[in-house]
Order: structure tokens, then sequence, then C-alpha cells
């Protein structure tokens, strides 16, 4: 038997990890007996070692370490380290095995008679495969070095770090290029985060009540993994696990959203608030801050949860920064049961969503694409959709397996990817993530799939004509199919992909990211459908703008091509050749360097806006559609304007949302009216689904003009128009469903736009 208090002889005081060693007690104080007992004597105690205190450590490895080459001087270059070799949290948090970096450069600049230290960011590079070999008082770490960008000699890394008294005391990293040792870097240790982060929330008034953030039990729902451990999620320690630190600042803007008629948010009333509540938005970009609001109800009802700033192009002296701002809907109906301490099932169940809205819609800041735009869409993740994973893995699938964390690809990005590609503010959605380049655009369709999908549209485009394709779902079974009704790509069902003239193949990647409700059509048989057209479904999906700006501004032909995935469906589209046109005269060359701006492609893609931040879009689009009168070019430049002018606008003032610009349906009508006759007068289906577009447009702007009987003769001419070019009935079923009930009755203001559908409504 052991005696108490005395360590074994099989003792080992070098620890493996960040558990810290016990401490070995006192040896024992003098024996209470007056005189010996009669017993042999003892064998002396097995003490460690005498620096075995000096040894001893309490905290991982793992972690960010910052420092400076060649010692302390301010001067020269310094560097951001991440070891990620160590358990550094729970069983949540796994060690990658990876080691990573950024180096700057530091000087002194003469600022207003003052010396002020620059820190300017150079590179980031990683350790892919690091040899890691700890001992008893350090731990040394070496490896080849692999640059994000650019071309270097060979490197080498040799990291050397150090403890005592059971704190971590540095690292010293030693760079080797093409054989040549530079000075060392000596570092101390910062965090066991690898990133720092700040995010601002602010809220609507009519939203701020408790609760404000999400504080979830790790046990609180019935459906979660058997072994999943007892603990309390939150925004901040999601990230924590992911090895990010997030400190949410707690200064909140309360934003007053009482403005009469102000009902609902549009994505430019969003950026447009950001830019004037969130406190860092003007303190220089790329930052590690970033911006969430909490607001009432999006203008389309099934969405939850937002990205809105994947393409920002706004901000003062030409900043366009993206990937900074968020927001979550605290009317949707998935809150509904919202409450601070859940108290059943279904209370549980939407602090939970709660959570995971926040923790997701933060994640896109990351640059973060959903999980199935990157091949992965069994991922159990954050950035997946717990009901796309039940479609492939069956009901309560995905909640019955999730951990509550990003997976193992999405947390090396995180952690130990390139800093530009990171960092808000940095590179474009969607790009330069590490492993984050969606696979797909080769995607083949196997045999036996029940849904076809098709894209078409006419083959010529005039020369800075904006770009919108239709997509058609078919049902090919004889039996009914569900399918979601969301084909455009900011919902994420749906991934496009363009091949440019000069051969490259690029994603098509929206501006801005729905998160919400499926929107579920049944679509009939296909031996019934032939005739009614009940087995199909169309949607006109604008590709004119995306995040990396215009894709089809370069005469020549480019080839488009899609992938659909839902409901357990992954359908490949055909290749749809398109041209566009060359500049026909003079005038269209030298208007192109006015069109092609990101405040013309995000006013496209905002299908209107009033932001004043936006206003030269705005300006650029009406002279197009003066300029270019009855041309495609200037129909749909026309119709963007209509969009804008033709809607109520709130914009943030003296901490209230106040009506910026008040609707004008008939400047908004007028700007349409070549257009409605350009439709009117074409004889091809190519324009239908432009032509259906324009008059549900026009008419809601002739409801809010009072003009119920305007809108129900140019519904009426529509749906004879389509007939005689052959529309099935069921189109024209659908279009007879345009005319509005009461004048308000599509007014974006009075209720929201888009109501949301139930996966039941069919």
């Amino acid at each position: 038997m052991d005696t108490p208090n005395v360590p074994s002889s099989q003792f080992t005081p070098v620890p493996d990890g960040p558990t810290p060693v016990p401490v070995p007690p006192f040896p024992p104080g003098p024996s209470p007996f007056p005189e010996p007992l009669p017993v042999p004597h003892p064998v002396p105690i097995p003490w460690p070692p005498d620096d075995w205190w000096k040894c001893w450590r309490s905290s991982a490895i793992s972690g960010r370490y910052e420092g400076t080459q060649g010692g302390p001087a301010l001067i020269g270059s310094s560097l951001d380290l991440r070891l990620d070799v160590d358990p550094r949290r729970n069983v949540e948090s796994p060690v990658l095995n990876k080691v990573s970096g950024d180096f700057y450069s530091t000087r002194f600049v003469r600022v207003g008679g003052r010396f002020q230290l620059v820190k300017t960011y150079v590179e980031s590079w990683i350790v892919d495969n690091p040899t890691v070999s700890i001992t008893r008082c350090n731990a040394r770490i070496s490896g080849t070095v692999r640059y994000w960008k650019g071309t270097h000699l060979a490197t080498t890394v040799d990291i050397l770090v150090s403890w005592s008294g059971g704190a971590i005391t540095g690292a010293v990293a030693t760079f080797t290029a093409g054989g040549v040792a530079g000075k060392p870097y000596s570092c101390s240790y910062r965090s066991d985060s690898f990133r720092d982060i700040t995010l601002e929330l602010d809220y609507c008034s009519s939203v701020d009540v408790e609760p404000k953030v999400p504080v979830y039990n790790s046990h609180a729902h019935n459906n979660r993994p058997a072994d999943l451990s007892n603990r309390t999620i939150t925004i901040e320690s999601s990230y924590r696990d992911a090895g990010i630190a997030v400190t949410v600042d707690p200064v909140h803007t309360v934003i007053d959203d009482s403005a009469a008629g102000f009902a609902s948010w549009n994505v430019g009333e969003l950026h447009d608030a950001m830019e004037t509540s969130f406190g860092k938005f003007n303190s220089g970009w790329p930052a590690w801050n970033m911006w969430g609001i909490q607001a009432g109800i999006f203008d389309s009802a099934g969405v939850g949860g937002i990205m809105f700033d994947a393409a920002a192009g706004f901000g003062g002296a030409g900043r366009g920064p993206d990937r900074q701002g968020f927001a979550v809907f605290r009317n949707h109906s998935w809150f509904t049961n919202l409450v601070s301490n859940p108290a059943n099932q279904d209370q549980a169940w939407a602090m939970r969503h709660f959570l995971y809205t926040w923790v997701h819609e933060a994640g896109h800041a990351f640059n973060f694409l959903h999980a199935w735009d990157k091949a992965r869409p069994d991922s159990l993740s954050w950035m997946n959709y717990d009901w796309k994973y039940d479609q492939r893995n069956g009901t309560d699938a995905f909640w019955g397996n999730f951990r509550f964390r990003f997976d193992d690809d999405e947390l090396l990005h995180m952690r130990h990817g390139d800093r530009a590609a990171v960092i808000m503010g940095g590179d474009p959605w969607a790009s330069g993530g590490h492993l984050e380049s969606p696979a797909g655009a080769m995607t083949v369709t196997g045999p036996g799939s029940d849904v076809e999908l098709t894209l078409s549209a006419k083959s010529l485009f005039d020369y800075m004509e904006p770009v919108s394709i239709e997509f058609r779902l078919r049902n090919t079974s004889d039996v009914p199919v569900m399918v979601d009704a969301r084909l455009d790509p900011r919902y994420g069902n749906t991934t496009v992909y363009v091949q440019k003239p000069n051969g490259t193949i690029v994603l098509h990647e929206s501006v801005v990211c729905f998160y919400g409700l499926p929107e579920m059509v049944t679509l009939g048989p296909a031996p019934d459908g032939d005739s009614d057209g009940s087995d199909r479904y169309s949607q006109l999906v604008q590709l004119a703008y995306g995040v990396e700006g215009f894709a089809f501004d370069e005469p020549g032909q480019y080839l488009i091509r899609a992938v659909y995935s839902t409901e357990g469906i992954v359908q490949a589209s055909n290749t749809l050749p398109v041209r566009v046109g060359f500049p026909v005269t003079r005038e269209e060359d030298r208007f192109a360097p006015e069109f092609f701006t990101r405040e013309v492609g995000l006013t496209l893609a905002f299908e209107g806006s009033m932001s004043p931040h936006l206003s030269k879009g705005l300006d650029a689009l009406t002279e197009a559609a003066e300029r270019f009168g009855g041309e495609p070019l200037g129909i749909k430049a026309a119709t963007a304007v209509a969009q804008s002018v033709g809607d109520d606008f709130y914009r943030r003032k003296d901490e209230k949302m106040v009506k910026h610009h008040s609707a004008d349906p008939e400047r908004a009508l007028a700007l349409t009216d070549a257009g409605l006759a350009s439709y009117q007068q074409g004889a091809g289906a190519a324009s239908n689904l432009a032509y259906r577009g324009l008059v549900e447009l026009r008419t809601e702007l002739h409801a809010k003009a009072d003009d119920a009987a305007a809108a129900k003769s140019e519904v009426e001419t529509l749906a004879k128009d389509l007939g005689a070019r052959g529309a099935n009935a069921s189109v024209l079923a659908q279009v007879k469903e345009l005319i509005p009930s009461t004048p308000a009755a599509r007014s974006r203001r009075s209720a929201p736009r888009k109501p949301a559908k139930k996966p039941s409504d069919g």
C-alpha cells in the first residue's frame, strides 16, 4: 500500500498536457510521540529533482505568441506566432497539430510632430506537419514553412518554447531560408486563443428585450449526442472552442425602429444602419472587428439571419471592406418561444436556434461558405443547415449528432488560414479560404434523378446589360416531388459557376446570404405536367454582380452551370452558353467605367437602394436609363431605379430610424413604361419571366398609387400575352394571383414583401 501523501517511486514530474502536475507535499513534521517507535529505519523519500518547481507548467503550450526579431528593438520585423500542438480546452476544441504565423514590418513615422510606431502586415505562413518534442522545461517545434502567397526560398522554422514556475516564459523562433538562418524572433505568450475579435452588438428598440444574447445549456434539449458534455454555450464560448477569443463590446447602440410604416428591413437599410451605428466602421480596415444587429423582421419573412456584407462597396475614401456585418431577426417564428431560462423543450429549441443563428451568421464574417458549398453537405458544423443535413441523413439527425462546433477544416481556416482570407475587411467573401474553395464545378448527376435543372436565357446580351438567367426545376418522375423554390444563390440551395472568355472558371457568389425557412412547392408528376405545366417551376435569377464584382463585364462567350442541392437532391444543370456583345457606339464604350462600379453593382444586387452611400450607383443607373431608352440596358437600369424610388427607405438618425425617402410610385411607373411596352411587343418566350417580373413590380407600384384598376388591367394583359405565347395553364393561374386584393396589399412597408412558406404549404 502506498504511504499517504508520499509520491510514488514511479512519479514523473514532466507534464505532457495542460493539466497542472499536483504540488508535492512538504516533508512531514516532527513525530507527535515523545520517543521514536521501535520500527525499522524508514527508506529515504524519493523527492523530485531540485529544478522540479522551475519546470512545472500550468497551461498548454498552444496559443498565440507575439515578438520581434533580434531582441526588444521596435524597428524591424515582428511576428505573430500561433502554436496548435497540445490540448488547450475541452474535447470540442481539438488539437490540429499546426503552426502558423504572420510577419509584420515595424517602423517609426512622424505624425503631427510626434513619432508613432507603425506596424505593417507583410505575409502569412503555415507549417502543415510540425515535429514536436516536449522535454522537462521546454518544447522544441520544427517543420517546413509554406507561405500562402508569393515565391520564397525553401524555409524551415525551429521554435523553442520555455516555461518556469508554472507559466510560459516565451518562445524563440528561428527561420532558415535557403540554408541561411536568420535572426531569431523572441516572442512572449499572449493568449491560449489564436486570434482576438471584437464583436459589437446593436439592437432595434422593438426587440431590445431579454434574452439579448444566447445562453444555452447543452443538455437543455433532449435531441443531442448521448456523450455530449454538460456545459453552458454562448457566442463567446463557441468561438473560444474554435480558438478565437471573441469579446462582446459592452456598449450597445439601441436603434429606434418605431417609425410609422417601418415594418421590415431590406439589405440596403441594414448596411446603412451599420455605417451609422458601428462604432469601429471608420477605424480602418482590415481589422478584427465585426458588427451584429438584432432587428425585427426582414422583407422576406422566412429569413431568420443574414450576412449582408459580402461585398460592402460603401465607406468614404473609396473603402469597401467585406465581411463585417450580419443580422439576426428576433421576430422570426424560430424565436416565438424564446425565454432567458428555458423550462421546456420548445423553449430549449428556441434558445438553441437563437445561439445557432448568431454563431452561423458571424461565421460568414470569417469567410466561411455553407458546408454544402464546400462539397461537405454531411458536415456537423455551425455552417451547415440542420434541415439540409436531415434531408440527407434522417429526421433530427443533425441535432442528434451535432457537438456545437465548427468542423476541422473550418478550424484550420480560422486558426491558421492566410490572415487576409480570415480578417474582417480582408479578402472578399468566398475567396482565399484554406480548403474553403468549393469543389463542384465539374459535378455530374447520376442516372435516376427525379428532378431536372435547366438553365436558359437569350443567346446574346448587350454590353453592360445585366445578365439574368431562367432557372427551371422539372419533375421527371411519375409521382409528385416537393422542392425548395428558392433558386437564387443567395439562399444557398444553388451554386453557380461561370467560365469567362479567357477560360477561367469562377464561383458566382451572391453579395448577401440569407438563412431562413424553405419555401416548398410541389412539382406534379411528369405525365400529368406536360399539358398544364404543373411539373415545373421557374425563377429568373439575377447574376450581374457578385462578391467578385461584375461577372459579365467583358465581351465574349461565357459558359454558365449550376448545381441545385436540397431535399436529398444534388442536381447539376446543363451548360448554358451566353455571349456578351461589344460596345456598339463610342458612347457605350465611354460610359462603361461609370457603370462597372461597386455602387451600381450593389444597387442591382440589392434590387434597388436609396442609401446615400450608393447614390453614385443610382445616378449612373438613372443616366443609363435615360441614355439607352428602350434598349435592354436602359430597360433594366430603369427597373433598378424604379425599385429604388418606388419604395420607402429608412435610415438611422439621432438613434432613431426615420424615413429618408418616401415611395414615389408615379415616378417609378413612368421609368418602367418603356420596358413594359418593349416586353408587350416582344414575341419570344425568353423574355416572359422578365415581363412577368416587371408587371409584378408595377402592380405593387399601382397599389401604392391607389390605382387598383390599372394594376388589374396590366395583369390581365400579361395573362393574355403569355397565353398567346404558349404559357401553360398553371403559369396563367399564378399570374392572375398578382392582382392585389387591397390598395396596400403588396406594399412592403405595410407587411413583409415575401411571407414565409411552411413546408406543408406546397
